[in-house]
């Protein structure tokens, strides 16, 4: 209202109570703080460029996983049009906004004084969370982990763009065990992760293990439960669980020396196993013999040795339970599993307080599928890339990662991308032996700009060329097989990539893509001044089967919505 009340007149004043019949009843409410990333966007457009030097080829046959250096304001815009809806996982660790000055807003540290300090994080936090919801598909999660300075502000925020109906859990994890002996009233030991659905009603979680002593994953129509193991010999106190009271109950079990053969049937060099203590005492085993092979043809009968080397003999059970939200176990040491790995790979002191890789490992088990693709637009030491490639080599998985950071004191050329080559290769930058490798693909990218000209036809002249990497990672094809000046075409084991630069005749490159010995589906991409898509261009009678799009007419439209 810019005028005393009296003075309004009647149609004024039913405008103003519709206006605040409007307004947000609940929920978080702030200034919004222009950021200077998303202010220059209104004069240019961001692009990508690859830095070629930096690819690494060690799986052939594998997709490529990507970092984007640069603002993950920027870098997220491009991802809306590379990866609309088909990111499967999103994790972030952003910055915590202690007030410490470890944190900057257009180019300057906040501290604890800034009375806006709060404000600014919202506001950062917001448009890149916006901008993360279109990238995710529709049974994806997004997974941000917090502690206590912004936790309360961050739920609010994620409840309004991912809504309160979609949020999966909030997960307390025991990352320094001592607490921080330092702070005054409490010593902090934990921190959190807030699991949010795209659609709670279509989430693909992955009920797996996260402790040894679960087997598998078991499914059921409606719902799914874990198997877990339990000794086959019965325990506990009682004259009833003896020999002598329940002979019928003490047979033996015969097992193959590596445990993957069990049979009452005595076999030569098989164990024989009797359900009798470590101090001599005759047991019974949980049922009679029938029942024992019934249960072994089931599959719900293994055998296995201790750490004393001593057979035993497990039933797995099927047992509807859910994962807890209290995250307690040694592996999840931030100091041993994190900050450790990644001195031994980069030298000591070059990043502070990155995540322990065994708590990520475990987020993206429970998250992401074995063929999936995750996003970490806050990537700082490449924690997130390095827990994947793991993983894929643990369960022959072929997730692939997108890592987005800025370079600020050389993180991402120094940090991110040296870790994740060393990791990959085996070998650190000073050639020295890490591992032995996990095979894997890796290209590096930079964030661009194409400034905003002055008429929309120069600017599509301009964006069209710089659309060339942006369509590449969209369609995860890098093998080039024709580089000429209007015409470049690449290759996957889906099909082919081409882009025509031409805006005039396009048969002479249909001609040559027509002439290369193969018969996949081409997602042909055409320059065009608008939406058509020339798809009256292409000759009759062609052996591929093609896919056209206008560039950069989808790029722009993308950009439309984002940058209004």
């Amino acid at each position: 209202m810019t005028k005393p009340l009296e003075e309004y007149t009647r149609d004024e004043l039913i405008e103003v109570i519709n206006s605040l019949k409007n307004q947000k009843k609940f929920g978080l409410v702030w200034e919004d703080k222009p950021e200077k990333v998303a202010e220059e966007c209104k004069e240019k457009l961001p692009t990508l460029k690859e830095v070629i030097e930096r690819k690494i080829e060690k799986a052939p046959d594998d997709e490529t996983n990507i970092i984007i250096e640069g603002d993950n304001y920027h870098a997220l815009s491009v991802l809306n049009y590379t990866h609309a809806n088909k990111i499967d996982v999103i994790y972030i660790d952003p910055p915590y906004n202690t007030g410490n000055r470890d944190w900057r807003y257009n180019n300057d540290y906040v501290d604890v004084e800034d009375p806006f300090r709060h404000t600014k994080w919202i506001s950062m936090m917001s448009k890149r969370l916006i901008l993360s919801k279109n990238l995710l598909s529709e049974t994806g999660f997004i997974v941000c982990a917090i502690d206590h300075y912004e936790l309360f502000y961050l739920g609010a925020l994620m409840d309004q763009i991912f809504g309160e109906e979609n949020r999966i859990g909030i997960v307390a994890v025991v990352h320094k065990s001592e607490g921080r002996n330092q702070e005054k009233f409490f010593g902090t030991s934990h921190e959190y992760a807030l699991f949010y659905a795209k659609n709670k009603k279509k989430a693909n979680f992955q009920k797996v293990a996260l402790n040894d002593d679960v087997l598998e994953t078991f499914d059921k129509k409606d719902n799914i439960g874990l198997y877990r193991l339990n000794d086959y010999l019965r325990s506990g106190g009682g004259d009833h669980n003896l020999k002598i009271n329940k002979p019928h109950f003490f047979y033996p079990i015969y097992v193959s020396k590596d445990g993957k053969d069990i049979t009452l049937e005595e076999k030569q060099d098989y164990e024989k196993i009797l359900p009798i203590t470590e101090r001599g005492q005759e047991r019974t085993w949980k049922t009679k013999s029938d029942t024992f092979l019934q249960r072994l043809k089931q599959g719900l009968i293994s055998a296995e040795r201790d750490k004393n080397g001593k057979m035993h003999v497990y039933e797995k059970y099927y047992e509807n339970q859910v994962i807890k939200t209290h995250w307690i176990d040694p592996k999840y040491h931030a100091i041993h599993y994190g900050t450790k790995i990644v001195d031994d790979i980069i030298g000591k002191g070059q990043f502070n307080f990155p995540k322990s890789l065994y708590l990520i490992e475990d987020i993206i088990k429970l998250t992401a599928p074995k063929e999936s693709i995750i996003l970490d637009f806050f990537a700082g030491s490449g924690t997130t890339g390095h827990a994947i490639l793991e993983l894929n080599k643990n369960d022959g998985g072929h997730r692939r990662v997108i890592l987005c950071t800025n370079n600020e004191n050389k993180i991402a050329e120094e940090v991110t991308y040296p870790r994740m080559k060393t990791v990959i290769t085996g070998k650190r930058d000073d050639g020295s032996k890490y591992s032995e490798g996990i095979p894997a693909n890796l290209r590096y990218f930079k964030t661009s700009f194409i400034d905003k000209s002055e008429t929309k036809d120069k600017l599509r002249r301009e964006l069209c060329p710089a659309c060339e990497d942006m369509i590449r990672i969209r369609e995860g094809a890098f093998e080039k097989i024709i580089d000429d000046d209007m015409l470049k075409v690449y290759k996957n084991k889906r099909g082919l990539t081409a882009i025509i630069y031409d805006r005039f005749d396009i048969s002479n490159y249909i001609e040559k893509i027509e002439s290369l010995e193969t018969d996949t589906p081409v997602h042909l991409y055409l320059f065009s001044y608008d939406k058509n898509n020339r798809m009256d261009e292409i000759p009759k009678n062609v052996k591929h089967i093609y896919e056209n799009q206008p560039i950069p007419e989808g790029v722009l439209e993308v950009y439309k919505k984002i940058f209004k």
